[in-house]
């Protein structure tokens, strides 16, 4: 089968932005709807005063929205035959590596405020902080794990999808 290079990278292209969007999404609302809505309902959290539990919740925001996209991916990519786990594989790897990329430069700039908001980036990955303060580890296995959720939500999607459709959940239509 013919691969059609520009859509593969159209979906690249797309995927790259979806993803960051939806981890500064993440961040806003973080730092603004959970810290609000939950730390008032529920002020045993403390989140006021613990930021590692507050970037844990955040860290699900955009989890979430990354494993509904990557589960809708594979089964239009699986209904119309264009299924490759290594294109999306290799995208997310692309992308994970150009997130991190600030992480790396944070120790390079000279004006605290800027990195301040560099590190305001990695919020979502912050509560992986508990185990080293170093914001290009926090920030690289915060990524490394949204890799591994995304690839993963992609290969069991299909595996989903292929069994309810040969148990016939899923059925072509015919004009009659």
């Amino acid at each position: 089968m013919e691969r059609d290079s520009l859509k593969d990278m159209l979906y690249s292209l797309a995927r790259f932005g979806l993803f960051w969007l939806i981890n500064i999404f993440g961040v806003i609302i973080g730092r603004t709807a959970i810290l609000g809505v939950v730390g008032t309902f529920i002020p045993r959290l403390a989140l006021y005063d613990n930021p590692e539990t507050l970037s844990l919740i955040s860290w699900f925001v955009p989890i979430l929205l990354l494993i509904a996209l990557f589960r809708d991916d594979a089964k239009r990519h699986t209904a119309y035959g264009r299924y490759n786990p290594f294109l999306v594989a290799i995208t997310m790897l692309i992308t994970c590596a150009v997130y991190c990329l600030p992480a790396f430069l944070i120790s390079y700039v000279k004006d605290i405020n800027a990195a301040n908001v560099m590190r305001e980036i990695y919020f979502t990955s912050f509560w992986i902080s508990k185990l080293t303060n170093d914001v290009e580890i926090y920030a690289l296995l915060g990524a490394l794990l949204m890799f591994a959720i995304c690839v993963g939500s992609y290969v069991i999607s299909r595996k989903i999808y292929l069994r309810k459709f040969e148990s016939g959940e899923y059925e072509y239509e015919y004009d009659k």
